[in-house]
């Protein structure tokens, strides 16, 4: 129940967290650039990687280079990747910023009796640390990271797992990010898409993907689970 003792539709919020919860400084570009000239130091490189592709693209890519779509390059890539992402992560988790009306919005979800959880492509110490340094971690439900599922965004591997460890159906859940693989991720699984600006991609890259919300700040989530 909320604070006018409404029953609300929506149960569960899940975040995305570089660029949604906390400013966006994760160097993606630089470390994209490392990843692809990594694997073509290994032979992985099918000769159209960009920084353009996701990281989850450029993991598939790079499997599927010459027909070849065995379990083992597949984890040997996956490796290689995340290792360069780590580096990245960890130094944008060194000094975090929150959003400024994010620690706002937490309190009122948890007084709200919305559940919350974070759905993040980066890897769980980084992710973690970001979360207690921003003083985050004690509003959060649940965190999943891209260990603990097979494929990042812009599949829904973590979404699905968010959903199971929160207990609620995609119909009763919203889920708020800042990139157009959040908003695929989302529609894939019948989870109603939030995009909020000043994050990774710009506007006209979120509109076209065609969320069910686009929001300046994450204050304005609050009317959207409200209706």
């Amino acid at each position: 129940m909320n604070e006018k003792g409404k029953q609300l539709r929506t149960k569960a919020v899940i975040f995305d967290l570089d660029g949604t919860l906390v400013e966006f400084k994760l160097r993606v570009n630089d470390a994209k650039l490392k990843i692809i000239s990594r694997l073509k130091e290994l032979g992985f490189d099918p000769g159209n990687l960009s920084t353009e592709d996701s990281i989850q693209t450029i993991i598939l890519k790079a499997t599927n280079m010459n027909g070849a779509t065995d379990i083992t390059s597949y984890e040997i890539i996956k490796s290689e990747v995340f290792k360069i992402m780590e580096k990245f992560e960890f130094e944008a988790a060194l000094a975090p910023s929150p959003r400024s009306d994010a620690l706002k919005v937490l309190t009122s979800l948890k007084s709200m009796n919305v559940m919350v959880a974070v759905a993040t492509n980066s890897c769980r110490k980084a992710s973690l640390l970001t979360l207690q340094k921003c003083g985050m971690l004690t509003y959060v439900d649940a965190v999943v990271t891209r260990d603990d599922v097979k494929k990042i965004k812009p599949a829904n591997d973590l979404l699905k797992k968010a959903l199971s460890l929160l207990g609620t159906s995609p119909e009763e859940t919203v889920y708020v990010g800042d990139s157009t693989y959040d908003i695929e991720a989302a529609k894939s699984i019948g989870i109603k898409s939030v995009a909020i600006l000043g994050g990774i991609h710009s506007e006209s890259m979120l509109v076209e993907k065609k969320p069910d919300f686009i929001i300046k700040s994450l204050t304005e989530l609050l009317k959207i689970i409200q209706q």
